[in-house]
């Protein structure tokens, strides 16, 4: 009898041991194969991004091969079947970063031919073999019902991030905008490898997998602290820990439609410490990205969208990004304007006060009357009333001539009086008088639960905050009314507001 225990153990252990081995390899397979069976040339498998504004939309991925070795075949709904190569590729070779990151080029496509808020499907051929198939939809136009997820501060490859990504492909947004923080702790490219990209595109739709929402909806990035090799507010990434540093900058293709501030080319350029050689290799795959690709605008449906380079070397006393951030908003004709940044302006978190230098921007969002602003940063989710702020005064003699960076960096140079719309609830009154602030940073990364404290203790500008639970924005525009819910993962609400016009 114990023999046959013992022999049944055995079995039941080796059977287990299978599993787990045909488990490994059948990711292994997964990753060496895409959706429709053929071997994949692809480091970094294909999504749908802005682009620098030559096209509508671009298809953007990592791979082996030479541009000519790539032929994508759009099929769109209503306008017929368009075929393009690559146009623009840029070179990922980081000798001191490999085997982690294998030598591979970015290639960039974009794709004209398509209607706003057409749907289509794509495939792209390496070598005359199909080697991928997805269905995404173009941006929207003018006219056309918009939804829009908005979240930040995501990937640390855990549960919460994947189960994140999965409700936001359940909620079958037009655009996703991530707030920042995409990769932790330096948003390396190996981190993007290892926690960000198998989450939000992998090729199955579940809570322990993520979803595949790169290749499907069109993603916009908005460049955190730990998005630009900063893990600490104010640390300078340095190229001698490692050598694989800006990943932002190496897979993200958007606009570059805003001046480029002194301070972000010494950020980007004497600053950096570390070899030279792999700064070029870096700057190498990253091209004219970095870093004309920290601040930018762009237009989707009815809405107008301003992403702000929130980081502690941005200057935003300085006068060419004032003018710029002015001219930008009030050219446009939208129904809607939206702010995005990482570090939030206005909040109650103990933690986190370092990016209320963001209020320096106040008055111009208000002054062009931008309906809310979306910020990260602190890992929760918090709406203040409609606010205006008038920053507090500087005397001449306390005035410098010259900001200085690290002046900037102190909260008390934010004071200022508030003016709130405590009237407004969203729900019978829905015209504010004042921007919404929204803290949207509870995207998968651990949340800042303990930093929030009790409401009677909430600044005076807050007006909900739901610590405690991941959670994502969903907002659904059209016309003249527009509505806000913030869903957990598990898509319970946990706050909806409506603002009409």
């Amino acid at each position: 009898m114990i023999n046959l225990l013992a022999i049944v153990a055995v079995a039941l252990a080796m059977a287990a041991c299978i599993a787990i081995i045909r488990r490994g390899s059948a990711r292994l397979r997964a990753e060496a194969r895409d959706p429709v069976g053929n071997f994949s040339p692809f480091v970094v498998k294909p999504s749908i991004q802005l682009g620098d504004g030559a096209a509508p939309f671009e298809i953007v991925f990592g791979g082996a091969g030479n541009a000519a070795d790539y032929k994508v075949r759009v099929y769109g709904d209503r306008t017929g079947t368009f075929d393009f190569t690559p146009t623009v590729t840029y070179p990922v070779k980081l000798p001191d970063a490999q085997p982690a990151v294998p030598v591979h080029s970015v290639f960039r496509v974009p794709v004209t031919g398509i209607e706003p808020g057409e749907r289509f499907a794509y495939r792209i051929n390496y070598r005359s073999n199909q080697v991928f198939a997805a269905a995404a939809q173009a941006p929207t136009g003018p006219g056309e019902k918009t939804r829009v997820v908005v979240t930040g501060d995501i990937a640390k490859w855990g549960v919460d991030e994947r189960r994140v990504a999965n409700r936001i492909f359940q909620e079958k947004p037009n655009m996703l905008v991530l707030v920042g923080d995409i990769a932790y702790d330096d948003g390396r490219i190996t981190e993007y490898f290892d926690k960000f990209l198998p989450a939000y595109n992998s090729d199955e739709a579940a809570d322990a997998l993520g979803a595949p929402i790169l290749r499907s909806i069109l993603t916009v990035a908005v460049p955190g602290n730990h998005c630009v090799g900063r893990p600490e507010t104010e640390a300078v990434p340095d190229f001698n820990e490692f050598a694989d540093h800006f990943a932002y900058f190496v897979y993200w293709a958007q606009p570059h439609n805003a001046p480029i501030p002194q301070a972000a080319v010494n950020a980007y350029g004497k600053d950096l410490l570390g070899p030279q050689s792999r700064k070029d290799a870096v700057f190498a795959a990253a091209g004219q990205r970095i870093p004309s690709m920290l601040n930018f605008s762009f237009d989707h449906g009815d809405a107008h969208w301003v992403v702000l380079d929130s980081n502690f070397y941005t200057d935003w006393t300085d006068p060419v990004m004032r003018d710029w951030l002015e001219k930008d908003l009030m050219a446009s004709t939208k129904t809607w304007k939206f702010v995005t940044f990482h570090h939030s302006a206005f909040h109650s978190s103990r933690k986190h006060q370092d990016g209320l230098r963001m209020r320096l921007v106040a008055d111009i969002i208000q002054k062009c009357g931008v309906d809310i602003v979306f910020t990260g940063h602190v890992h929760t989710y918090e709406r203040t009333y409609p606010l205006t702020f008038t920053l507090k005064p500087k005397t001449a003699s306390s005035e410098p001539a010259a900001a200085d960076p690290k002046d900037l960096r102190k909260p008390s140079r934010y004071d200022g009086e508030l003016t709130l719309d405590k009237e407004f609830d969203g729900e019978t009154n829905t015209r504010p008088k004042g921007v919404i602030y929204l803290v949207t940073g509870a995207g998968g990364a651990p949340l800042h639960t303990e930093a929030m404290p009790e409401e009677v203790k909430w600044l005076p500008q807050t007006a909900v905050a739901k610590p405690g639970r991941h959670s994502i924005t969903v907002i659904d525009f059209y016309g003249t009314k527009l509505v806000a819910r913030q869903l957990t993962a598990q898509g319970e609400e946990l706050d909806r507001f409506t603002i009409t016009k």
